[in-house]
C-alpha cells in the first residue's frame, strides 16, 4: 500500500546527497532552525485527495501533493548581487530535486512487485528572495502532484463474526415432518 507519508520518506531518502544541500533534506520532524544549516530542503506532505473510481468498493485515485521548500543564502555583495546569488542557487536546487524525483525507479516501482505511484501529475515552483540583512536568502517552493491507486486491499476488513454453524429448517404444520438440516463449519 502506497500512502502520502511513504512517498515523503521516498522524497526525502531519494533527495538526500543529490543535490547542493548534500544531507540537509529534512521532514516536518526534523526540520533545523539554525542559520548555518543553508542550504536546506524541507519535504512535506500536506495535501491529499482521494476520488472513488466508483460505489461498492473501496477504490481511489489519490493525489497527494508534496511541498518541498529549499533555501539558500550569500553573504551580501554590492548592488544586491548577494541575493542574486542566492536565488541562482535555489533555481540550481530547482533542477537538481526534479532531476533526483522526476525518473527515480526507487519512487515508481514497488520493491513487493508493481507500481507505487502512477504518474506526477503536476509540478509547481515559486522563487523568491530576499537581499536584506548580512546574509541575503532565497527560497524555493515546489509542490509536486503525485497520483497513486489505493483499493479494497489498501483499507482495513470490516471486523465480521465467524459463521459457525447453518440451520436451514421449513415450518410444517402440526403433526408433520418438519425437513432440515444443521451444517457444522469448519473453522
Amino acid at each position: 500500500m502506497t500512502t502520502s507519508a511513504d512517498l515523503r520518506a521516498l522524497f526525502v531518502n531519494a533527495l538526500i546527497g543529490e543535490t547542493d544541500a548534500g544531507a540537509s533534506v529534512f521532514s516536518p520532524f526534523d526540520w533545523p532552525t539554525a542559520g548555518d544549516a543553508y542550504p536546506a530542503i524541507l519535504v512535506h506532505a500536506r495535501r491529499e485527495r482521494k476520488e472513488s473510481l466508483g460505489p461498492n468498493v473501496p477504490e481511489f485515485n489519490v493525489f497527494t501533493t508534496i511541498d518541498i521548500t529549499a533555501r539558500t543564502k550569500s553573504p551580501a555583495r554590492v548592488g544586491d548581487l548577494g541575493a542574486a546569488d542566492a536565488l541562482l542557487a535555489a533555481e540550481r536546487l530547482k533542477a537538481q530535486i526534479e532531476v533526483a524525483l522526476i525518473n527515480n525507479p526507487a519512487i515508481w516501482a514497488d520493491p513487493n512487485g508493481g507500481q507505487r505511484i502512477e504518474q506526477f501529475t503536476s509540478v509547481e515552483s515559486d522563487l523568491m528572495s530576499n537581499s536584506e540583512g548580512s546574509m541575503p536568502m532565497a527560497e524555493l517552493s515546489m509542490q509536486i502532484e503525485v497520483k497513486f491507486y489505493q483499493g479494497p486491499e489498501d483499507f482495513f476488513p470490516i471486523p465480521l463474526t465467524p459463521l459457525t454453524e447453518m440451520t436451514l429448517a421449513v415450518e410444517e404444520p402440526d403433526g408433520t415432518v418438519e425437513p432440515g438440516f444443521n451444517i457444522a463449519l469448519p473453522q
